[in-house]
């Protein structure tokens, strides 16, 4: 087999990988209409968990996996911020300085956590949390 042949099979190859690449890419951003409606739910639980529940009482939204999935993740991570806040009262008193450290270092985990769960509801990604996002409580 000649070099030029050889040369020819292997960007054959890459191009055809390129497209494979871009065909995949092209479906995950095309997105269900149901998808696109629940992701403003999706990103308000994350910025307020408290409003996890939001995409649960809304017919439309209520059966939509993507809008299901997110509300147990914001469920799960209003608990973890009710638990470091709980966890901040009894650390910060106890233990003076080095509460304050710890507690300013699970503060910035959720705060990473929020800004995540965000973007994964923004681009429309089904994407478990870090550490937390694992456990189901709404099913």
């Amino acid at each position: 087999m000649n070099p030029e042949n050889q040369n020819n099979e292997e960007v054959n190859s890459e191009e055809s990988v390129a497209e494979e690449v871009v065909d995949e890419n092209v479906e995950q951003e095309v997105e269900s209409d149901e998808v696109k409606e629940s992701k403003t739910f999706a990103i308000l639980g994350y910025i307020l968990p408290f409003l996890f529940f939001l995409p649960l009482i809304d017919d439309k939204s209520k059966n939509v996996p993507f809008a299901r999935f997110h509300a147990n993740q914001q469920l799960i991570l209003l608990i973890a911020v009710l638990g470091v806040q709980f966890m901040h009262g009894i650390i910060l008193v106890s233990l003076s300085g080095l509460g304050y450290l710890i507690m300013n270092v699970f503060s910035f985990a959720i705060l990473a956590l929020v800004i995540l769960g965000g973007i994964n509801s923004h681009k429309g990604k089904m994407k478990e949390l870090p550490f937390i996002g694992h456990f189901r409580i709404l099913k």
